[in-house]
């Protein structure tokens, strides 16, 4: 559904960050690389056959798409939506002075070829399926107080659950439930218009007497995207806000994995006052399944403590220790600073600070600032001790050597196959224009060889996925019973030894390293079958220009692309039964009586609770890459298949003569447009 929008001022700022603010000027490099390629690309085109032009046209619309992700997570009230507009240069762009109830990831796509009058916005509801969970089951709380029979725990949930839904009907009408599964889209963007999807804030269960306008479709909205203009940035940039991990219906939980589960570079935002510690299991866990390189840990609100100079060491020392301690990144990389100076700073309101937080900025000065820096402009060095600039350059590193790297790998291949089937094509061309005689294939021919390869190559390939595949499963089915059965003889040995009035708890830890092992080992055995099914298909169409094109050693050698890369296991850190400490679990535990109830009721409980899991695994992770990897095989063989037969195409006698004729006409167009000045 497209909403009805006030056009926006076309005269009206994109409300670009000043230049000294610039966060992400690390990027320039790639920017000239992926520039270069482009123009690289437009050469290869210019006056190509259709099937090299339409490989290019494809190749330069990947590079203009280019919008690398990054997604940020972090503790409530870490600060994390102030320090989000910091890095977008626009304060106040996001309401950042509520906490939102609502289970939203807004994103927000910064453009810089994107004008003023471009800018617009779109904000999705939930589906109907996932408001019917919400509403009938409780989410994952009721589902978790659902199997372990917690009664009076699922009653309060589903007494919570009635009061929202009234709330919302009081809010959108008796037909609020036609809203879900639709989309509002804007040709504006204004805070008053994300305030309406996003911000339900802290009184969701109050009436609300300041206006029915703010908070309007909170409650049913799921994602938010912004399109923004931002002409000092190098390449598009997304930047994902997630809503957290601890709601009371675990809603957010389950949004914020599926975000996490696509993104590449992810920056969690802690409070320099709570930093990272046992209560915050939810974002540990999330993070464990999120490689080093791909993580940084932004420190946020470093003005609020009386002393940073001091007690910054001894905060990262105890977050390493406590990732050291629950088996996550330990190599991550962890930064401090303030969202709230870097705000000040792009406002120009240094004088606003207030007193214990300008005496910390001091402190922090004293102890950060080089002798160079020393005669910077206030405004530059406020900037620059608020760690926005070190942010910015650490995701500008990671985007340049993963997903920039990546796509620079990708579009150099395919630019030196086009080549490369270009000069092959000139190459046929000059023999024929010397009365060489040529041997061409024929296009049923042809047409023939490419359907053989397709089918043998990915027959093979399959196969191998297959064996991968097999082993994969055994592999989980091996590490679920392998964990059933230590947690079961651990729990017969604590009811031995202390009965069943004491609580006994066990760490899920073991499972999801298991788990997390096995789709390790599935993507290296599939990763390897995919580079040998495509340097397989490289090395047959250089023989095939070679044999069939009887051009000998002067046939193309043809690279295989890169493959994809595998999606993070992050469906390992949703939150199970094992991972919580709540009365309905104590109820669980103190309800059952005799050791082969509990141990027969312990097993089903774990088994239905890791069992979804383990399909995301299967479906999501395991069957999404292999996916992948065959369609990288495909798309290969298709692009090859159109270019080698439009270059047989191109060279048979009357498409010749008419290539010719045509490059005739050009030519004297060109003449006469010469003589004439035109």
């Amino acid at each position: 559904m497209t909403q009805a929008a006030q056009p926006l001022d076309p005269d009206a700022p994109a409300e670009p960050g000043a230049s000294i603010f610039d966060m992400f000027a690390g990027l320039d490099d790639l920017a000239a690389r992926i520039d270069d390629l482009d123009d690289d690309l437009a050469g290869i085109g210019d006056g190509a056959h259709p099937a090299i032009a339409a490989a290019v046209l494809d190749l330069r619309q990947d590079l203009r798409a280019f919008e690398p992700t990054v997604t940020m997570i972090g503790q409530v009230k870490a600060g994390k939506t102030t320090l989000v507009n910091a890095m977008v240069g626009s304060p106040g762009l996001l309401p950042a002075d509520v906490n939102p109830w609502t289970s939203v990831v807004t994103a927000l796509h910064l453009q810089p070829d994107l004008r003023p009058s471009e800018q617009r916005s779109a904000f999705r509801f939930f589906s109907n399926e996932e408001w019917d969970r919400l509403i009938t089951r409780g989410g994952r709380v009721g589902e978790l107080a659902n199997r372990a029979g917690a009664e009076d725990e699922l009653a309060k949930v589903r007494a919570q659950l009635d009061e929202m839904r009234a709330k919302s009907r009081r809010r959108l009408g008796r037909k609020f439930e036609m809203l879900l599964g639709q989309t509002h889209e804007y040709d504006m963007m204004t805070e008053a218009l994300i305030e309406r999807y996003v911000c339900m804030g802290d009184d969701f269960w109050e009436d609300d007497a300041n206006g029915v306008d703010q908070g309007r479709y909170a409650d049913i909205t799921r994602s938010a995207d912004l399109w923004i203009g931002k002409p000092d940035l190098p390449v598009n940039l997304c930047i994902q806000d997630t809503p957290g991990v601890n709601d009371t219906f675990m809603i957010r939980e389950q949004i914020t994995i599926n975000a996490l589960r696509g993104a590449k570079l992810c920056v969690m935002v802690l409070s320099a006052q709570q930093a990272l510690s046992s209560v915050d299991m939810g974002l540990i866990r999330l993070v464990s399944n999120v490689r080093s390189r791909d993580l940084v840990i932004f420190v946020n609100r470093i003005d609020e403590l009386a002393d940073p100079v001091r007690e910054v060491p001894q905060i990262e020392a105890s977050i390493r220790a406590t990732l050291r301690k629950f088996d996550a990144p330990t190599e991550a990389e962890i930064l401090f600073g303030s969202g709230y100076w870097a705000q000040h700073a792009i406002e120009d309101t240094l004088h606003d600070l207030g007193e214990d937080s300008a005496e910390a900025l001091l402190d922090w000065a004293e102890a950060q600032l080089p002798d160079s820096r020393e005669g910077l402009d206030p405004l530059e060095t406020v900037w620059h001790l608020s760690g926005l600039p070190a942010l910015g350059d650490a995701i500008a590193q990671r985007i340049a050597h993963g997903a920039g790297a990546r796509l620079v790998e990708r579009t150099c291949a395919a630019r030196d196959n086009l080549l490369r089937s270009q000069e092959a094509g000139a190459g046929l061309a000059i023999d024929i224009k010397a009365g060489v005689p040529a041997k061409l294939p024929a296009p049923q021919d042809l047409a023939a060889w490419f359907r053989e390869a397709e089918t043998r190559l990915a027959a093979d390939l399959d196969a191998r996925i297959a064996a991968g595949h097999a082993a994969f499963l055994s592999r989980v089915d091996r590490a679920h019973r392998t964990f059933l059965d230590r947690a079961t003889a651990a729990l017969v040995q604590h009811l031995d030894a202390w009965g069943q009035d004491d609580i006994w708890t066990y760490d899920p830890t073991g499972l999801r390293m298991l788990l997390r092992s096995a789709y390790q080992v599935f993507v290296r055995a599939t990763a390897e079958a995919g580079e040998a099914a495509l340097h397989a298909a490289a090395q047959e169409i250089s023989g095939l220009y070679r044999d069939q094109f009887g051009m000998g050693g002067r046939a193309p050698a043809i690279l295989p692309p890169p493959l994809p890369s595998a999606d993070p296991p992050i469906a390992l850190g949703q939150t199970i039964a094992l991972d919580l400490r709540g009365t309905w679990w104590t109820r669980f535990w103190r309800k059952r009586r005799g050791h082969q109830a509990l141990c027969d009721d312990f097993a089903r409980l774990i088994h239905e609770e890791t069992a979804p899991i383990v399909e995301t695994l299967r479906r999501d992770n395991a069957e999404a890459f292999a996916a992948a990897v065959r369609a990288e095989l495909f798309g290969f063989l298709a692009t090859q298949r159109g270019i080698v037969t439009g270059l047989a195409d191109e060279s048979t006698p009357p498409r010749r003569t008419e290539r010719l004729a045509s490059e005739a006409r050009r030519d004297s167009l060109t003449e006469a447009q010469a003589r004439t000045g035109t």
